[in-house]
């Protein structure tokens, strides 16, 4: 693929992504390709691409003979996905505490110390990333890494759903900290045991607001806020 086709691809991928976090483009509502082109001034073939992609990560679904449609996460899915992350990042936590350098865990900290009110969602959102995603990193696994950067636009989606409760940034905030601090202290132990409060915690949370009675489109668009 030359560059300008994989440019192309990017920008049809990166418009639906935003769409699909923002809420702009509701869980379950589906993509017209035709459509999809005309409004980025583009051919078909890099909006297939794009769509093979992300379908590849899980975050649309075609079903041959009605088209593509962006995936409707169900209560089956977010579980699926908490048993995968909460075991990725469970097994590289040792290794991380061991390998991650205390420059590296200061910045994680600042990221954290320094939102407040006037912090965007996004800000949050970030900062949480960062610290999950370097956890898998110093893990030392690639092959786990790449499992799990696969499920990373999922777990973003999952993000929104739980951050719905008006409480979970200052607490999230908090367990961080905590995690991070013992993380600087090499105390494995202690550290496993807050990480996994917290991964069971966001579970437990996000199974909780999803499961409240809004339609489908309404929960897509509540991902705004």
């Amino acid at each position: 693929m030359d560059k300008k086709t994989s440019a192309s691809v990017n920008k049809v991928y990166n418009y639906l992504y935003n769409g699909i976090l923002s809420g702009d483009i509701p869980l379950g509502s589906p993509i017209a390709e035709l459509e999809l082109g005309r409004a980025l001034g583009l051919s078909r073939s890099p909006v297939r691409e794009a769509l093979k992609r992300m379908e590849g990560e899980g975050l649309v679904s075609h079903y041959l003979g009605r088209g593509t449609f962006v995936t409707d996460i169900t209560v089956k899915d977010l579980e699926e996905i908490f048993e995968l992350r909460i075991m990725f990042e469970l097994h590289s936590l040792a290794s991380a505490c061991e390998y991650m350098d205390d420059d590296v865990l200061s910045e994680l900290q600042s990221a954290f110390e320094n939102l407040n009110e006037n912090s965007s969602e996004q800000e949050y959102f970030d900062a949480n990333r960062r610290l999950h995603s370097s956890i898998i990193s110093y893990g030392g696994n690639l092959r786990l890494e790449k499992f799990y950067n696969m499920l990373l636009a999922q777990f973003a989606i999952v993000n929104r759903i739980s951050a719905r409760d008006p409480e979970h940034f200052d607490t999230s905030k908090a367990m961080h900290l905590s995690i991070i601090k013992a993380m600087k202290e090499k105390d494995v132990e202690r550290a496993r045991e807050l990480l996994e409060v917290h991964l069971n915690q966001v579970k437990e949370q996000t199974l909780l607001e999803y499961g409240k009675p809004l339609p489908a489109k309404m929960r897509a668009q509540s991902l705004r806020r």
